[in-house]
């Protein structure tokens, strides 16, 4: 069977009805595009936003980084005064930029060396997050001295003091210069030389004596507009100078031996003169209290002084109503005792650093052979006495006990009451 050959016509005509449909289509949606084109990128400070995966553009960065920041300010060297406004910013979040305004003393109404800081300010612009406020403008002010000055505002917090011919110098780092990074901001240049008179220091000394019997020297020179030199003398061939910047405070300790006598010299001063003396609210240190007993026996009328290792020296005299005195010094750590020979009658006074408060007078004790005491006549024979009676260790105890427990006044000398 022969198959008769495709004609063409019909897939051209097919074509032909869906090119016309879709012309149709396009006719109908062209309004559309034409009120609602689609946001393009946009160029910020630190970069050009990109769509993002949802087919949204997101908002562009509004922040700069610290090293792209621009700025404006104003500078009053004779009034110490000055500000900084931040004019692209803010900062992004952890930027920072610090200023500083500094005031020198200077030996000449222009520039010259060496030159000491009188009194500065140091402030920052910080980043800030999404949404949060940040500073614009920084304000500076400081005190400029009477005498020859130099004002300066510069970039950074690192302040240079002394200013001398070898020290480093601000350069760049002043605001406004014409290069590096003072150049970041537009206005007068931000330093200044001038001021009137050669400035001068106004020292002053206060001495604080310790308990120690050393003394502390405070070596001031709060209001001068210079450099103060002290000279120091004391006791012994102490010798020494003091340089304090203006506006400081120095101090030096003399030991003991160097503070008896000390006198102070400084060019507009007078001359300090002093030394040591005792401040009214030294604490005494802690004195060991002795013990002090006595106790009769059958021959002898004893006392006895105990010192302890953190005493002092104790001198007590042991007066008895017949016969001489005897004095006993015991040093600390040390122990002592007087006897006299025991007598009817026998009374002893003991004065010094050891006070009896009075007479104390030998007792007896039982058993004693009579015999031998007071040159009365010789006893009976009897039998040995091999221990103490128990009358006499009563008597004994009892006045050890009475002795012991004498507790004495504390202080630097101890005064203690015998008693029996």
């Amino acid at each position: 069977m022969i198959r008769p050959q495709p004609s063409p016509r019909r897939p051209l005509a097919v074509a032909a009805a869906a090119l016309a449909g879709l012309a149709t289509a396009l006719a109908f949606t062209a309004p559309a595009i034409a009120t609602r084109p689609s946001p393009s990128p946009s160029a910020s400070p630190t970069g050009t936003a990109s769509p993002s995966p949802n087919g949204k553009t997101p908002a562009a960065p509004n922040c700069v980084k610290a090293d792209d920041a621009r700025y404006t300010h104003t500078f009053d060297g004779p009034k110490g005064e000055a500000s900084i406004t931040l004019t692209n910013g803010p900062l992004c979040p952890g930027e920072e930029q610090e200023l500083a305004l500094v005031s020198y003393v200077a030996p000449s109404a222009k520039f010259a060396l060496p030159q000491y800081v009188l009194a500065s300010s140091v402030n920052k612009f910080t980043g800030v997050a999404e949404g949060e406020l940040g500073v614009a403008t920084l304000k500076f002010k400081v005190e400029v001295p009477t005498c020859y000055t130099q004002v300066d505002f510069v970039f950074g917090s690192e302040i240079i003091d002394p200013l001398t011919k070898t020290s480093e110098r601000y350069d760049d780092r002043k605001v406004g210069s014409p290069k590096g990074i003072g150049a970041r901001s537009k206005g007068p240049a931000a330093w200044y030389n001038g001021g009137s008179g050669t400035c001068l220091a106004v020292p002053e000394v206060i001495a604080s004596s310790d308990c120690d019997g050393g003394v502390e020297l405070t070596l001031v020179n709060r209001n001068g507009n210079a450099a103060a030199e002290f000279a120091i003398t004391g006791s012994n061939g102490f010798t020494k100078k003091v340089t304090v910047p203006m506006r400081k405070i120095e101090k030096l300790d003399l030991k003991p031996g160097q503070a008896q006598e000390i006198t102070v010299t400084a060019a507009g001063m007078k001359d300090f003169t002093g030394g040591w003396e005792k401040p009214e609210d030294c604490q005494q240190p802690e004195v060991g209290a002795p013990d002090a007993s006595y106790d009769s026996t059958c021959d002898q009328m004893v006392f006895r002084i105990s010192n302890p290792e953190d005493g002092t020296s104790l001198t007590s005299t042991f007066t008895p109503n017949k016969g001489e005195a005897k004095t006993l010094t015991v040093q600390p750590g040390r122990s002592g005792s007087v006897s006299f020979k025991a007598t009817k009658g026998l009374t002893v006074t003991v004065t010094g650093d050891l006070d009896s408060g009075g007479p104390l007078a030998w007792e007896q004790p039982e058993g004693c052979d009579d015999g031998g005491v007071g040159g009365g006549e010789p006893s009976e024979p009897g039998l040995p006495v091999t221990g103490a009676a128990a009358g006499g260790i009563a008597a004994g105890a009892a006045l050890l006990l009475a002795a012991g427990a004498v507790l004495f006044v504390v202080a630097r000398r101890r005064r203690i009451r015998f008693t029996a």
